[in-house]
């Protein structure tokens, strides 16, 4: 016989959400807002990930609501069976009379190609996740976007190209093949960001030049993920926190019995982070590509000579063509990718400045400070204990954020 249910006085309530990923933890502090505004609340939870099955203590309990982040319908099935009320903060299940908060993934795909529009960039193209209605709804809400500005989109698909690998280097060598194929310059959105890393990998096995040839932007901005790429990725923001609060004021209303459990509301993104991965207005041309991506290749440790030499034209004809074309100069480029090294460093690191001067190969640390204090006003000693009272490294490249 099951013990009987607890009182409602104070409504006991499970989160069944991933306790292992930022957006999870967000979601649930968002429910904890709630319970600490409206509450209180006895709030089971454990431990929980993407792969985690539901805990055994479910079968038997008989608390008042569940919010929850179900996976696939077996496991939104298995909870429905507890017979309390449930919000999904995922994807709502219909069929199950689940409905839930969740992202507007739509708005998310608008507001990707929003971004990439402004770029002035050629062609467009999408990677998501197969089989993910997320991942759908974010490619339509995208495509759509760019179709109401006249530009078609290329989606990826392994499975529609009939050629789904069962290993990871398969799977990557296709993808690099699909990007090295489509028309340059290219704004591409990536489901989330680890699928972005995933866009990251192929276009370095196809020597592209991240943002001058293709400029990604991803979904999620995890700072780890983010951060993680040679060349920081720009992404966007869900407003996770703002999801678990009204994921709990839902549930609380349906418990309350003022509202029905097949609700939906969507809550759109915070906002766009933008890194170096689309720092960029469209380069058309190859040369300028090659010249950007091998300065930034060796962190500004180059000549202009060197980058003449490797793109096979004069140092003259290298000026001009920057000139004309980026209106700015080589030595520029070259001084822009040290300076951001430098920092870079100085933020990371506890090396000194003789050894930070030695590794990016400057004459002397007091170099190495002239050279700072003339880009920055500030001299490196400086700029390292003021980053580390509290920057963070999107401080170091250009960037912005659009709420």
């Amino acid at each position: 016989m099951l013990p009987p249910r607890v009182s409602n006085s104070v409504p006991h309530v499970a989160l069944l959400i991933e306790t292992s990923k930022q957006f999870g933890r967000d979601i649930i502090k968002g429910i904890g807002r709630f319970s600490r505004i409206h509450g209180p609340w006895s709030i089971y939870i454990d431990e929980f990930g993407p792969a985690s099955r539901l805990p055994g203590w479910l079968k038997t309990w008989h608390g008042d609501g569940i919010i929850v982040r179900a996976r696939n319908q077996t496991m939104a099935k298995a909870i429905a069976e507890v017979g309390v009320p449930i919000v999904e903060t995922l994807q709502p299940w219909p069929s199950l009379g689940i409905g839930g908060v969740f992202t507007d993934d739509e708005n998310i795909g608008q507001m990707a190609a929003q971004h990439l529009l402004e770029r002035g960039l050629r062609s467009y193209a999408f990677v998501g996740v197969e089989g993910a209605r997320w991942s759908r709804m974010r490619q339509t809400g995208f495509t759509k976007a760019l179709h109401d500005a006249q530009h078609n989109v290329f989606v990826y698909s392994a499975s529609s190209r009939r050629r789904a690998h069962d290993n990871w280097e398969g799977g990557q060598e296709d993808l690099a093949n699909w990007i090295s194929e489509l028309p340059k310059p290219l704004g591409l959105m990536a489901a989330h960001d680890m699928r972005a890393l995933c866009v990251f990998d192929a276009c370095r096995r196809r020597q592209l030049s991240i943002p001058e040839e293709i400029a990604i932007v991803g979904v999620d901005n995890d700072d780890v993920i983010c951060t993680m790429a040679d060349t920081p990725l720009t992404s966007i923001s869900h407003n996770s926190e703002q999801i678990g609060y009204e994921a709990a004021a839902f549930l609380d209303k349906v418990i309350r019995g003022s509202a029905q459990p097949r609700h939906i509301q969507l809550i759109p993104p915070r906002g766009i982070s933008i890194r170096r991965s689309t720092d960029v207005h469209a380069v058309p041309d190859p040369i300028i590509a090659k010249s950007l991506k091998w300065i930034r290749d060796r962190k500004g440790n180059t000549s202009v000579q060197k980058v003449a030499n490797h793109v096979g034209l004069s140092r003259r004809s290298l000026e001009r063509k920057f000139a004309d074309t980026i209106h700015t100069t080589p030595h520029e480029q070259i001084a822009s990718e040290k300076l951001q090294h430098a920092k870079l460093l100085l933020q990371e690191t506890s090396y000194s400045l003789e050894e930070i001067a030695a590794q990016m190969q400057f004459s002397s640390a007091s170099y190495l400070s002239s050279f700072f204090k003339e880009l920055t006003g500030m001299n490196p000693g400086l700029f390292r204990r003021q980053a580390r009272r509290g920057g963070s490294l999107e401080e170091f490249y250009p960037s912005g954020n659009t709420q």
